[in-house]
């Protein structure tokens, strides 16, 4: 569009000056060809008008690993100014407390019970993101979008489960487990017990290279080699800051003198989370935080590229995480971070598993700032459908909403007042023992799934889930665990009813 309108405009003014014929010609000629390298050099999407959209997921990332978001001890200057010109979701939330299923989630707009999809996928067990689904990359691929799929996927080991069987054309850096072997090249294991965690596509990389970097450096790949003449959809899906803890050569020593500066050599504090767990109280871990700090420079890299091609106009960047991040682990030992003031951390349904950075950004479009919408992964499908141009598929993304409306500022009544859901029928490492959460409004209920237990709090009032006024609103009890147990019976397949639940 904005091609033609400069050839309009060079060829008015041939029209109106005294140029000969051959001469104007010529300067036609010029102008085009030079109007042509400033659309490719800018990244314009031929003859579409399309947003390109890169989304950044990070794994276990929690919403206060950040800065901006309330880190005490983590320095990430980049990921600050990301949030600073993006739409932050201030009641961001991931689908679910562990991975597996919010990365379906996210592929696909459904809550992951829908999927068959309830807990992290272990080797060996078949489970997969069901063929049949139509993902976000199949359906941008299908509305003519280039599509590229980088890092961890953890949706089925087997080939016909990998994104490049699920509309991702093109893909680096993608294994099939929940975590790499290591973060150091050749990011294998030394025993071949299990190739599962090895990431494959880096073998030339030198020995001690670090994973983010790579794949950092992979999508940069991409956008230089892409198709100018399609927009495109990225997933940079990085496997940090999951286990194994692992830093960038040397780069915890920046950390480790902070940890001392700041707290001496006094013990971590941890409180209890359950009689079997224990919850981190304080950010202080230095390897935790070095590989938080790499991935935010990394990030920075990644933007910086999208600038240096003319790219960052028009492209839209989600970033976000599949859960909260890692502070609650059975034993006397706690997680690498503190999500505090949220109670727990990935594995639970309480705040800690499932606050996380839910971050919108395009430059001219979204005004940046916060927006105070419950927004959680499965929006994500039909919010960038919308936002590109691309039609809604309801009977695909029937558990996510558009959050366009929040993003323009206009009030909407329905996305505000709806309820949001979560079932981990699963024991987890963390403590967390099976159970369900749902949250209408300010009130949330969290229910034992193992004895009918329920807990309610409002969390206007008490954020961290301190208090449980269960006894003192019996009637708001007991609507919401109804309203509950019906979003379980109607999402769950229909082999995994009828369990008691």
């Amino acid at each position: 569009m904005a091609l033609q309108r400069v050839m309009n405009t060079v060829a008015a003014a041939i029209r109106g000056s005294g140029i000969r014929w051959f001469a104007g010609a010529v300067l036609f000629v010029f102008a085009l060809a030079l109007t042509v390298a400033v659309a490719v050099a800018g990244g314009e999407a031929r003859g579409t008008g399309r947003p390109n959209v890169l989304l950044v997921l990070v794994d276990d990332l929690g919403s206060r690993d950040v800065r901006s978001e309330g880190s005490l001890f983590h320095e990430t200057p980049h990921l600050d100014a990301l949030a600073q010109g993006s739409a932050r979701f201030r009641n961001g939330y991931s689908s679910h407390p562990v991975c597996s299923p919010t990365r379906a989630a996210l592929q696909t707009g459904k809550v992951p019970q829908r999927l068959g999809i309830t807990d992290w996928i272990a080797a060996g067990t078949g489970v997969a993101l069901p063929a049949a689904e139509l993902t976000l990359g199949e359906a941008f691929r299908a509305a003519g979008y280039q599509t590229a799929y980088l890092g961890k996927w953890h949706l089925g080991e087997a080939d016909a489960d990998q994104p490049d069987r699920h509309g991702y054309e093109w893909t680096r850096g993608v294994n099939r487990a929940g975590q790499p072997a290591s973060y150091y090249a050749p990011f294998r294991q030394t025993q071949p017990t299990n190739r599962l965690w090895d990431v494959p596509d880096f073998a030339t990389r030198r020995d001690g290279e670090y994973l983010t970097d790579v794949l950092t450096e992979a999508a940069i790949e991409f956008l230089r080699q892409r198709d100018v003449g399609r927009p495109f959809l990225m997933c940079v899906s990085h496997y940090a800051v999951h286990t194994p803890l692992q830093p960038p050569g040397g780069q915890a020593r920046l950390q480790e003198e902070r940890r001392r500066t700041r707290y001496g050599s006094s013990v971590t504090p941890v409180v209890p989370a359950s009689s079997e767990a224990v919850t981190r109280a304080r950010q202080d871990d230095p390897v935790y935080a070095a590989m938080v700090e790499n991935l935010d420079a990394n990030l920075g890299r990644l933007l910086a590229a999208l600038d240096e091609l003319g790219l960052s106009r028009n492209t839209v960047v989600v970033f976000t995480s599949d859960n909260g991040g890692l502070s609650t682990l059975v034993g006397t030992r706690p997680g690498p971070t503190c999500n505090l003031p949220w109670r727990a951390g990935k594995g639970w349904t309480y705040e800690g598993g499932i606050r996380v950075p839910l971050w919108i950004r395009w430059p001219g479009t979204i005004s940046p700032g916060d927006r105070d919408t419950p927004a959680v992964t499965a929006d994500l499908y039909p919010t960038l459908l919308e936002l590109c141009g691309l039609p809604l598929r309801p009977s695909q993304h029937v558990d996510g909403a558009s959050l366009v409306s929040a993003l323009e500022g206009t009030p909407n009544r329905r996305l505000r007042t709806r309820s949001l859901a979560w079932f981990y029928p699963h024991r987890h490492g963390s403590g967390h023992v099976p159970g369900a959460a749902l949250r209408r409004g300010s009130w949330k209920l969290v229910y034992s799934l193992q004895g009918g237990a329920t807990e309610l709090y409002d969390l206007e009032a008490d954020p961290g889930e301190t208090r449980d006024l269960a006894r003192d609103h019996p009637r708001r009890t007991r609507a919401l665990l109804k309203e509950l147990r019906r979003w379980i019976a109607e999402t769950q397949l229909q082999d995994a009813r009828g369990m008691g639940w």
